[in-house]
């Protein structure tokens, strides 16, 4: 236990001894709401062409036999990490300098690395929705995530789902206190997060959106894209890190 709130102050104070480094801009509309609630969608980042075009070179990598595409126990969640290694248009998204300003406001890096993930969800019996679940992305650390919808994606096809709040120490810290987790949990049942919810007065958010909207999320705070219940949904994931890319990414790099 008390290592756990130890890391979260040295977290706390690497964190913001960074922003202060980079004078972070907090004026702006979607880092204020990031800030309060843990999540905020930028629409129309993409024009609908530009998203058909990311969705054709997703789905002609997922047919490329050479590329290194990772695929959950139902085959419905399939993913191309370090796509931004292997294709100059993607490499062009990972490198948007709008999405590194948010990032530099939000957690202070300037420099980061990183990847892109490309990722196509389709419905199948038994899915679990993107990310295998409810969980954090980090128990202690604050991480930002840029989300690009590239098709339309409503409560049926796999929305991003976000507990608003859940990423803020306070809340984090009542949770551990009241035993409803476990220090340094990140993964969580159903019951788990209802009862959360419930105890700390806080809502799941389904991030609905159309083709090209950006999602930008601290990914500290619980979160998981819905089982689909119909059709699939294409998106463009941006994973950033102040030092270096963790080593368990490494085998599903490309070749």
């Amino acid at each position: 236990m008390l290592k756990t709130i130890l890391k979260e102050i040295v977290e706390s104070l690497y964190r913001n001894f960074y922003l202060l480094l980079n004078r972070a801009d907090y004026d702006n509309t979607n880092i204020k709401e990031m800030i309060k609630q843990g999540v905020s969608v930028i629409p129309n980042f993409l024009t609908e062409d530009e998203c058909s075009k990311y969705i054709q070179i997703i789905d002609d990598l997922v047919n490329d036999d050479k590329a290194n595409i990772w695929c959950d126990n139902t085959e419905s969640d399939q993913r191309i990490y370090f796509v931004n290694q292997i294709n100059t248009d993607m490499s062009t998204f990972y490198n948007n300098e709008e999405i590194r300003t948010y990032l530099k406001n939000y957690l202070g890096i300037s420099k980061p690395a990183g990847m892109l993930l490309a990722s196509k969800v389709s419905f199948k019996e038994g899915n679990k929705g993107s990310g295998d679940g409810w969980h954090r992305d980090s128990p202690i650390r604050h991480q930002f995530k840029a989300i690009c919808y590239l098709n339309n994606v409503t409560e049926n096809n796999g929305c991003f789902q976000y507990i608003k709040g859940s990423h803020r120490k306070v809340n984090i810290f009542k949770a551990y206190f009241s035993k409803l987790f476990q220090f340094g949990q990140y993964r969580f049942s159903d019951k788990e997060i209802d009862a959360f919810c419930s105890s700390q007065k806080l809502n799941i958010s389904s991030v609905k959106g159309d083709a090209g909207d950006l999602v930008l999320a601290d990914t500290k705070g619980i979160h998981r894209g819905k089982p689909l219940n119909k059709g699939c949904r294409y998106v463009l994931f941006c994973y950033f890190w102040d030092k270096s890319v963790p080593n368990h990414f490494d085998s599903l790099k490309q070749n």
